[in-house]
């Protein structure tokens, strides 16, 4: 007879942590650099990065990647638009008028 060893195979299994909202941050804030500033993208980005720095520890570097990209693009996006409406007061103001 012959005896089996005493010390059965140990198996760990290991689970892929969540990183949705952290992919999410960063895809956005890609997104909104390649097609343009608009206001709702970046925004996104930067609400979805906080969240995912917050709760997802493993994506916390696209996280972080996300909301700066996304609050740069925030940041210009404001400038753009208040560059633009400043424009547009200086020439009503001056008496231009605007036709289409």
């Amino acid at each position: 007879m012959t005896s089996q060893p005493n010390n059965p195979a140990t198996v760990y299994v290991v689970q892929a942590q969540p990183k949705g909202f952290s992919i999410t941050a960063l895809v956005l804030a890609l997104v909104s650099i390649v097609f343009g500033f608009t206001l709702i993208l970046p925004l996104a980005a930067l609400i979805f990065g906080i969240i995912g720095a917050k709760k997802e520890p493993a994506g916390r570097g696209m996280a972080i990647v996300g909301i700066v990209i996304g609050a740069l693009d925030l940041v210009l996006w404001l400038i753009l638009g208040g560059a633009i409406f400043a424009l547009f007061a200086t020439m009503i103001g001056a008496g231009a008028v605007l036709t289409v």
